[in-house]
Formats: structure tokens, C-alpha cells, sequence
């Protein structure tokens, strides 16, 4: 039976311009387990989606060269993430971090050497990565070589092979002996003493004969063929229980040191990963997304642009609809969600003090407040987009190399687990209960009352779930708009 092909996600994306309500149709689809290898991607278009319909969003705009910006983004983290009544109590995490700085900026030029210097650590790793992973894949290469050498010496010790079946692996050995060991002795090897020295049956004997033993008992050769042919089968017998302890014996030094190889890629991927973190956090936009030149960059101009989100969270209880609600547990769990998009347009200054030279932002800032309203799936799919933009770059370079040999490496990296013994079930005696009919008498009687308990239930949850999508929504609305609120008054600005 052919396995069925896992689709993909240009085939998802295609049905998705079909279908009227698109988010529910890939929830439904990444909660599918035929859907597992390309979940990351689902998560990715299903965040997209989330992303683009906020159900409240709230604009600010000020320009102060004057004011510093870190005083504004860490205002707003912290009144994000401290608890009531100093703040609301969010759990908060940043998402997506990008900038750009004109080439004639003292800033492009510092950013820029220390984006140098964290390529030029990581790309020494990359090759010493690349040296291990040569040699894994020839280490591999060799541990299937030994697979196909040892298999007709494990099929001549299996018990639960017919002795038709062993010949064939015998034969495979006694051709492996004449060619790679009997060969050296030259004129003495079988083969030309029965092409020179027209000794024809020598070798059809060699073959026939299973062991030197039977050599006086089941041939009826001249005793000069005999002789010759005791003494084959005696050094290809010794070299039979030599060669397959040696065989082995590689085969086990070889998976040691496929062993430690990977080992030691994995220690080289950690020592890597936070140059190439850094190195891509340190790497400067080019272009706008939709692929124009920024118009906002002046390279004849000392100035830069920043932007960076910050995302904060909350948990929606069936509590908080009503009290009686408390005890209901949900499928899906609600989040009230506050994203703040902060575009800051500034002009760097240098300052210097105790702890060195660092810069200092001060222009335009453009500030969004987005309330969401997100299931636990929406949610994954959010946090998934916004945390794991730098592990893709980890796995591009590091583990990607390495998936094509997965299988080979898991069948060599971990010992199989065999079980020694089975424990056997115990039969029990079946006791009749006298009083069987009475209780399933009353088990029909109850019945139909349990289905209608269970009905009421999921058609109460169906109520509960209705009214949770609102109270979530309501609770987010007000969420930012306090975040909008409260900046605006602690910040001198008209505020209600």
C-alpha cells in the first residue's frame, strides 16, 4: 500500500483563496496530524492573517530631537509589564526588531565593524562545521560498507535459517577470500593453479566443500587435489574467525567516532549560534517591505530609523464572564493581546562618559497601539513569528545539512532496545455478579438523564464560548486604549 503524500503549503495556500472564513480553516488544519511537517508554515500564514485585522488600533505622533527615544520604549514596557496598580500587569515579549542607518553616519560605520567581526567568528565556525559534517557523511558512508561485510557472517549464525539459505552467504565469503586474500599468493592462489596448472576441479571442490573436514569424506578426488584443497579451506576458515572479528571490532570504533563527530557539531553549532544571532541582529534593512528605497534615509544626511514591536499578553477566564462560569474548563483558551509599533526617524548623537562611547536618539516617533483578541492557536502562531525569526537562520546553516541524514544518524547514534522477556498476562476468574441485572436495569434508567446532562453541558460551553470571544475583545480594547491613555497624560499631551 502506497503511503499517502503529505501535502504542501503552496497546495494550502491555493485552497485558502477559496475558503471565505480562512483562519478557522487553517486552525483546522494545523490541529491535523497530517499536517505536522509544514505546521511552522500554517503558523506563519495563519499570523499573517491575525496580524493584519486588529480589532482597535490607536495612532501617536510627536517629534522632539530634544527627547531621548529609549525613555519612551522602556515607559511603555514597563507600565506594560508591572503589576496594578503601577501597570497592567502583561506578560510582555518583543517582537520584530529592524534598522537602517544612512552610510555616511558615524553609526553605520561603528554597526558596521562589529557586523564584520561577527561574520568573520561565524564563518570560521561554518567551516569547521563544514569539516565535521564531510566527515560524518564519510563515516556513514563506511558504517553501510561494514553492514554489507558483516550481514553473511550474522546469516551463517542464525539458528532460524535453513541451511539452503546459509549457502549463499558462505559462497559470498569464500569469493571475498579468493579474491581480495588468495590472490596475493600468485601462482599458488586457486584460481591459477586451475588455469595454468590445470588443476579444473579445485575450485568447484573449493565452493562445494563446507568445511576442511569433509574434504577425505565427500569428494572423490585424487589426493594431490585433496591435499591442496585441505589446506585452502584450512587458511580460509582461519581467516573466516579473524575477519570478522576484526570487521567488527572497526564497525564498533567507527560508530564511536560517528558519535563523538556529531558531538562535536553540536558543540560548534552552540559556539556559532550567537555570532550568527548577532550578526543578523547587527545587519541593517536595505528597503522598505514593499522593496522601495526608504525615503525616510538620506545618505548625504548623519540619520537613522528604528523599528520594533512590543507584545503583551493576558488570559481570559470563563470567571470573567460571570462567577458560575469558574469551574467550566474551555477547549481553546483566550488571550486579550496589546502589540505597541514604535517607528522612531532619529539623528544619533555620540556621548561620552565612564563606561565608553555610546549614542544617544532623539527625533519623529510614530507609536501604533493594536488590540487583539487571539485563541491559545492564533496566539502560538503570533509568538511563533515574532521569537523564532533567528532559529530559522540557526537551522538554515547548522541542522538543515544534516536532515536528509536523519534516519542514518538516529539508527547509529542510539542502541537498540531489545526486550529480554515479556511478562505473560495473568488470567483472572470471572465472579458473575448476582446483582447484574438489577444494576444494569438502573444503568438504563440513568442513561438517557447522563446524555441530557452532557447535551445541556457542550450547549452551555457553546454559550460560554460565544461569550468569551466578546469579553476578550472588550478587555483588549480596554487594555490599550489605557496604555494610549495614560502616556498621553503622564506625557502632557490632551488626553480624556
Amino acid at each position: 500500500m502506497e503511503e499517502k503524500r503529505a501535502p504542501t503549503i503552496e497546495e494550502v495556500r491555493k485552497s485558502l483563496k477559496d475558503k471565505k472564513d480562512k483562519k478557522d480553516y487553517l486552525k483546522s488544519l494545523i490541529k491535523d496530524k497530517s499536517y505536522e511537517k509544514i505546521k511552522s508554515d500554517l503558523l506563519k500564514e495563519l499570523a499573517v492573517l491575525v496580524k493584519g485585522e486588529p480589532i482597535k488600533s490607536y495612532n501617536l505622533i510627536y517629534d522632539s530631537l530634544s527627547e531621548a527615544l529609549e525613555p519612551i520604549y522602556f515607559w511603555i514596557l514597563d507600565f506594560m509589564q508591572d503589576s496594578k496598580p503601577a501597570g497592567l500587569g502583561l506578560k510582555v515579549w518583543k517582537g520584530k526588531e529592524e534598522f537602517e542607518a544612512s552610510v555616511s553616519s558615524g553609526y553605520f560605520g561603528e554597526i558596521g565593524q562589529r557586523a564584520t567581526l561577527m561574520q568573520q567568528k561565524a564563518m570560521e565556525y561554518l567551516g569547521a562545521i563544514n569539516n565535521v559534517i564531510k566527515s560524518i557523511l564519510n563515516l556513514i558512508y563506511d558504517l553501510r560498507e561494514f553492514e554489507i561485510r558483516i550481514a553473511p557472517y550474522d546469516k551463517l549464525k542464525d539458528k532460524k535459517l535453513e541451511e539452503k539459505d546459509k549457502i549463499g552467504a558462505l559462497f559470498s565469503l569464500k569469493g571475498l577470500w579468493m579474491d581480495q586474500v588468495d590472490s596475493r599468493k600468485g601462482r599458488g592462489s586457486i584460481n591459477l593453479l586451475g588455469q595454468d596448472l590445470q588443476f579444473a576441479t579445485l575450485r568447484d571442490a573449493f565452493f562445494y566443500v563446507k568445511e576442511s573436514s569433509g574434504v577425505t569424506k565427500e569428494l572423490d578426488l585424487n589426493e594431490r587435489v585433496k591435499n591442496i584443497l585441505k589446506r585452502k579451506l584450512e587458511e580460509f576458515e582461519e581467516w573466516k574467525l579473524k575477519s570478522e572479528d576484526e570487521i567488527r571490532k572497526r564497525y564498533e570504533i567507527e560508530k564511536k567516532y560517528l558519535r563523538s563527530q556529531v558531538k562535536t557539531l553540536e558543540l560548534y553549532a552552540s559556539w556559532v549560534k550567537p555570532y550568527l544571532i548577532a550578526a543578523q541582529k547587527l545587519r541593517m534593512r536595505g528597503s522598505t517591505p514593499e522593496g522601495l528605497r526608504n525615503a525616510n534615509i538620506v545618505n548625504s544626511f548623519s540619520n537613522m530609523e528604528i523599528e520594533l514591536s512590543l507584545m503583551g499578553k493576558k488570559e481570559v477566564n470563563p470567571g470573567d464572564v460571570h462567577e458560575s462560569y469558574s469551574k467550566i474548563v474551555l477547549e481553546k483558551k483566550y488571550y486579550s493581546v496589546v502589540e505597541i509599533n514604535l517607528k522612531f526617524r532619529s539623528v544619533p548623537s555620540t556621548v561620552s562618559g565612564q563606561g565608553g562611547r555610546h549614542y544617544v536618539h532623539g527625533g519623529r516617533t510614530d507609536i501604533v497601539f493594536n488590540a487583539f483578541a487571539l485563541d491559545n492557536i492564533e496566539l502560538e502562531a503570533l509568538e511563533a513569528l515574532e521569537l523564532h525569526e533567528d532559529l530559522e537562520l540557526i537551522n538554515t546553516w547548522v541542522h538543515g545539512t544534516l536532515k536528509d541524514l536523519e534516519e542514518d544518524l538516529q539508527k547509529y547514534m542510539t542502541e537498540p532496545i531489545k526486550e529480554e522477556s515479556q511478562k505473560e498476562e495473568k488470567k483472572k476468574t470471572k465472579i458473575e455478579n448476582p446483582f447484574g441485572d438489577i444494576f444494569r436495569g438502573f444503568k438504563e434508567l440513568v442513561e438517557p438523564l447522563k446524555e441530557a446532562v452532557i447535551t445541556e453541558k457542550k450547549s452551555k460551553t457553546h454559550v460560554v464560548d460565544s461569550d468569551m470571544i466578546g469579553i476578550t475583545k472588550d478587555k483588549a480594547k480596554e487594555l490599550t486604549y489605557r496604555i494610549y491613555n495614560v502616556y498621553k497624560k503622564n506625557h502632557g499631551m490632551l488626553a480624556t
